[in-house]
């Protein structure tokens, strides 16, 4: 099931859906690898149990969500991203059991205290306001709710290069954050038990991977 919803307009907001509405189709054939790495830490570091409501913030085209209900059957869970052709990939891959929701990650469309565990890879460094996002993921998370945030991590230098040349050719690019910034920003709103990995997932990608509980 999709659901549509507003979201928030901010100039990469829209940017970010006019390039991953062009390149959907295609997205899982050319970043396969990456996506499969990626996905791998964050689901290795997921507490998931059968009954466990869990969101993913930019779930892209489903593969992590369809990856976690492999694992785990039973699982209640919820796909958000903001561009709709994503989201139309997301509904071919996974079963109609999953709630799918266009939405920006500042702006979560869900009551407070409704999630047990929230999922994001590769997004936050597509949003505008990084703290707004953690801010309202800790709003929709239970009390002992994990986070878990898996990102580009510029502690590595290949990575401080791409995020300096994003920011100054890509409209959909906001910033990389380094761990010490992340483990900050999550501090800041109220997480607590925040730990944080760093990886290079090959020679050039580095990643980080966030969590935390509220």
């Amino acid at each position: 099931m999709t659901k549509s919803t507003p979201t928030v307009a901010s100039r990469s907001a829209r940017a970010v859906q006019r390039e991953y509405g062009a390149m959907a189709a295609g997205y899982d054939a050319r970043w396969q690898r990456y996506v499969e790495r990626t996905t791998t830490l964050a689901l290795e570091a997921l507490p998931l149990m059968a009954g466990t409501v869990l969101l993913d913030v930019g779930c892209g085209t489903g593969v992590l969500l369809r990856r976690a209900l492999e694992r785990q059957a039973g699982l209640s869970c919820i796909g958000m991203d903001i561009t709709e052709a994503m989201l139309g990939q997301a509904a071919r891959r996974l079963p109609p059991s999953v709630t799918l929701v266009r939405g920006s990650g500042t702006a979560v469309p869900l009551a407070s205290a409704t999630v047990d565990v929230i999922v994001s890879t590769s997004a936050l460094h597509y949003m505008q306001n990084a703290a707004l996002a953690v801010s309202e993921w800790y709003r929709v998370l239970r009390p002992e709710g994990v986070l878990v945030v898996c990102d580009w991590c510029t502690d590595y230098r290949t990575m401080r290069w791409l995020d300096r040349v994003l920011r100054l050719f890509d409209p959909a690019h906001e910033r990389a954050l380094n761990s010490a910034r992340l483990t900050a920003l999550l501090a800041g709103v109220g997480f607590r038990d925040v730990a944080v990995s760093r990886e290079k997932i090959d020679h050039f990608w580095g990643m980080m991977t966030a969590r935390s509980v509220r």
